[in-house]
């Protein structure tokens, strides 16, 4: 009995350290990223702005996007979630505000993947941390 009970421990300690390593920080979403979205390729960078702010545990956050012609469009994070694994943020290109649905990976926290939006179609994505 005894041993069943050590060996029921150990698996829920297991099982909750594997969930608790898989949920993101606020800071692992820092630092700049080659990203494709779908064929188009270029730099997104998410930086901390160190300002102070109230309004969620993620305010501070600040983006940007250049293209592979150089070209830097300003970006704004619409929100994270409470586990801090999706991130929704929109780069504004001309004549088009583009959103962005990210994931962070779970174990490869140097990497994300998600969906964006254009012209009422759907197109993936994907950034690996430089």
């Amino acid at each position: 009995m005894k041993r069943l009970i050590s060996g029921i421990l150990l698996l829920w300690i297991a099982i909750f350290s594997v969930v608790a390593l898989a949920d993101a920080q606020v800071y692992e979403w820092i630092g700049r990223y080659d990203m494709n979205h779908d064929g188009w390729t270029g730099t997104l960078t998410i930086e901390d702005s160190k300002q102070d702010c109230v309004t969620s545990p993620w305010c501070h956050l600040a983006l940007k996007y250049r293209d592979s012609q150089g070209k830097t469009f300003t970006g704004k994070i619409a929100a994270i979630d409470n586990k801090y694994q999706h991130m929704v943020f929109y780069i504004n290109f001309p004549n088009n505000t583009q959103k962005f649905d990210a994931y962070l990976f779970s174990w490869d926290k140097n990497k994300m993947a998600g969906t964006t939006y254009w012209g009422g179609r759907t197109f993936g994505f994907f950034a690996i941390k430089q």
